[in-house]
């Protein structure tokens, strides 16, 4: 019972540092409500983030509402606003709701942000309510983006055996990007997103069942976010570190879509905050206080929270394989659910892939997908 104690908070503690940091929340004062507002445009479109190679993405706005109510936060989604996209030549385009409630996208193939114009949200809501963020803009055009690698590496993470807190020193990977030549003579403020996929195989099926091996997404595996603020450039910046022992994700074939933002100065400065806040309050059911913002309520007297970026966007697909080390890693999954843990079937996962929990599970390759 003690081991699966210590097991279970290990488990947790590792899901505290690794977890992505969004969708972020805020304290409201007096338990009034505000509005978050999660979104970004970029100057890569739809159709043209296929070719990264990717499923695509449309740009996306989020809303809720959040507050601190008797000790506990309250997160309600906004259904039914109205979202549109201007610019300062008068063009509009509106979001249409997705069947997520507070979820609203831009579904235009083609539409990307144009360095030369800027842009502004703007937000109705069914009780009368509206909101706008200020105008925004493509800060500068990054230098293409560097190419990514990894190192191996060790790692030390604190964890409670026997009631006490000990060290433990785990093997594992770095991956990184290099950082190119800045020539502009102004601060570049980069921000790096991580979308992972990986293989997964039920490890006690037969290769004939059609649930035997799957696709896995999860976007969260990895931290939410890297940032750093570049003045010269011409270095190594290190993204995210990858657990290589007992890590069944990398046990055949691991991908991540690996995006970099290039932000305007206060779009840097809301992430780097969020960031340093978060990171405080990890151990702590402490809410977050509240945050600068672009955007503001223009009928109503609610606040508002959040912030909408424009961006400069490029992004580089990173394919791991464990054969890439220099050493060994075994797969323990079929080891593992062969131990009998009482009467009754193997855990689900053991004999179908569509049972796996740890993301979004497909029996379709992906059309991007490398040729093994």
């Amino acid at each position: 019972m003690n081991r699966m104690r210590i097991n279970i908070f290990f488990v947790v503690l590792l899901a505290l540092l690794t977890t992505c940091i969004e969708p972020y929340t805020f304290v409201i004062e007096n338990n009034e409500p505000g509005l978050v507002v999660e979104g970004y445009i970029s100057n890569v479109s739809f159709s043209e983030s296929k070719e990264y190679p990717s499923d695509g993405r449309y740009f996306t706005v989020v809303l809720h509402y959040t507050s601190d109510v008797a000790d506990h936060l309250n997160d309600q989604a906004v259904a039914n606003a109205s979202v549109k996209l201007v610019d300062d030549a008068g063009a509009e385009w509106l979001y249409t709701e997705t069947s997520t409630p507070g979820t609203y996208v831009l579904k235009a193939d083609d539409f990307q942000a144009s360095p030369e114009h800027a842009y502004k949200l703007q937000i109705a809501l069914t009780d009368g309510e509206a909101y706008e963020s200020e105008w925004e803009r493509i800060a500068q055009v990054a230098p293409e983006m560097g190419n990514i690698g990894f190192e191996e590496t060790e790692k030390q993470i604190y964890v409670v055996e026997a009631n006490e807190q000990v060290v433990r020193t785990i093997k594992g990977i770095n991956v990184f990007i290099y950082v190119p030549p800045n020539p502009s003579g102004e601060p570049l403020y980069y921000r790096w997103n991580f979308d992972s996929h990986w293989i997964y195989t039920a490890p006690l099926a037969r290769s004939s069942n059609p649930n035997f091996k799957c696709w896995v997404n999860n976007a969260k595996y990895l931290p939410g976010y890297t940032l750093q603020q570049d003045n010269a450039g011409g270095y190594r910046k290190d993204l995210f570190f990858i657990e290589t022992i007992r890590n069944e994700r990398i046990f055949e074939r691991f991908t991540v879509l690996i995006s970099q933002q290039s932000l305007t100065e206060s779009s840097f400065s809301f992430w780097n905050e969020m960031q340093e806040q978060v990171e405080k309050n990890a151990f702590f059911d402490t809410p977050l206080y509240n945050l600068q913002t672009n955007i503001k309520a223009v009928s109503g007297d609610k606040r508002a929270f959040g912030y909408f970026s424009v961006v400069d966007e490029q992004a580089k697909r990173w394919y791991f394989d464990i054969r890439d080390l220099s050493y060994y890693v075994q797969n323990t999954l079929k080891p593992d659910c062969e131990v009998s843990y009482g009467p009754g079937p193997p855990a689900p996962p053991c004999l179908d892939c569509m049972e796996y929990s740890k993301g979004f599970t497909t029996l379709e390759k992906p059309s991007w997908w490398e040729v093994e």
